[in-house]
């Protein structure tokens, strides 16, 4: 990573950009309530609902392209759209430290042209951390595997990943939540947490971390981190929050912390936030934790959040780096890196990118004939890797 990436707090430039239709309409419910925070952009082939947001600035990519029709949940046509409008995807980019993407994965734009958007902001000298949102499992398989292999493509461009599985957010709703509630709550929650993670970075804070601590993070989980969030309020706000992040779906119910070999642990409170209260939360966070495992805090205070508590964690998953060793990932490369030659996998490492998982080119030895296509899957690929089985080999 740049030595730029490593820019002290007050020099620290920052740009939230949301990609496709889920990470546009994030970035909109941010920019509508978040009047001090840093500028908001939306990337999207359709730009007509972020224009009736103010102060958000709008992107809309792959026009000549689309011709005024949509990506029809096809990656290929995203990366195409970006591709189309690199440059002004590049300038979007210009004297930025840090760039947090908000990516809904599944569909033709925040799965085929995010990696790509994602890997501009790198090459212009970003750190870039990524909220990708993954579908409900109601949304069917084939939109999963879309947005399974855009998680794999964005792990490889991005610094740092954070998954936010859709489908533990049933698990913190109550059952009659009316659905367009419950969005807005996951909407609010987001917010919250992007908010936190920028104000302890970014801003000058009572305890503060900087670009360093997150690159230590983003190391640790081999660029993979899970994101969690907690509120309190009232006397005992702050045995409500670490309730609260003990039940928390989107940490597995303490499992990820169990298992997380470093985390970051961004606390906002109010003028009356104590010592001893940060000393109570972090001593009770450790109890949840794994034994040693590297513990980074940052501490801000906001007069409006008198009496109030908010706690995000971002823990870095020992199984994003156990995943990278495991007999599975063979079940992720392309059918064109399977049929590489022995000195070929020898001498570079094989690495999933976005041209790889979409393009329409290296089909092996069906190279040249027409795939077999039926109910959307190309039969000539192997069942195995087209559901991701593992396959171990047998030891005597």
């Amino acid at each position: 990573m740049d030595e730029k990436r490593s820019a002290q707090n007050h020099e620290c430039r920052v740009l939230i950009a949301g990609v496709g239709n889920g990470g546009c309409s994030a970035v909109a419910a941010m920019a509508r309530q978040w009047k001090d925070g840093p500028p908001i952009a939306g990337i999207n082939t359709d730009v007509q609902d972020l224009a009736k947001v103010a102060g958000l600035r709008r992107i809309q990519i792959g026009a000549q392209v689309m011709k005024g029709m949509g990506t029809g949940g096809d990656p290929r046509v995203g990366r195409r759209a970006a591709a189309a409008d690199v440059e002004t995807i590049r300038e979007l980019f210009h004297d930025v430290n840090l760039v947090f993407f908000i990516v809904g994965l599944g569909g033709g734009v925040g799965t085929g042209a995010a990696p790509l958007v994602v890997e501009e902001a790198r090459k212009a000298g970003a750190l870039t951390l990524c909220f990708a949102m993954m579908p409900f499992e109601f949304e069917g398989q084939r939109r999963m595997d879309h947005a399974q292999h855009g998680l794999r493509a964005l792990e490889d461009a991005a610094d740092g990943v954070i998954c936010l599985p859709n489908q533990r957010l049933v698990e913190m709703m109550e059952d009659r939540t009316n659905i367009a509630e419950a969005f807005r709550k996951a909407d609010a929650m987001l917010y919250r947490g992007v908010q936190s993670v920028w104000r302890v970075i970014c801003r000058q804070g009572v305890i503060n971390l900087d670009f360093a601590d997150v690159r230590t993070l983003l190391q640790e989980g081999n660029g993979q981190c899970v994101f969690g969030c907690a509120e309190g309020s009232g006397p005992d706000r702050i045995e409500m929050a670490l309730k609260a992040i003990r039940e928390d779906p989107l940490l597995k119910h303490g499992q990820v912390m169990a298992n997380a070999h470093s985390y970051i642990v961004s606390i906002m409170g109010g003028m009356d936030l104590a010592l001893k209260d940060v000393d109570f939360l972090m001593r009770g966070i450790a109890d949840i934790g794994r034994p040693n495992a590297l513990a980074m805090a940052g501490v801000s205070c906001d007069p409006e959040l008198q009496d109030k508590v908010f706690v995000t964690i971002l823990a870095a998953e020992s199984e994003a780096q156990d995943r990278q060793h495991s007999p599975s990932a063979e079940a992720d490369i392309p059918l064109s890196h399977a049929v590489a030659s022995d000195e070929e996998r020898r001498d570079q490492k094989i690495k999933l990118t976005q041209g790889t998982l979409f393009d329409e080119a290296g089909q092996g030895r069906f190279k040249g004939i027409d795939p077999t296509i039926v109910e959307g899957s190309n039969l000539d690929i192997p069942t195995f890797i087209r559901r991701g089985i593992m396959i171990q080999k047998v030891r005597k």
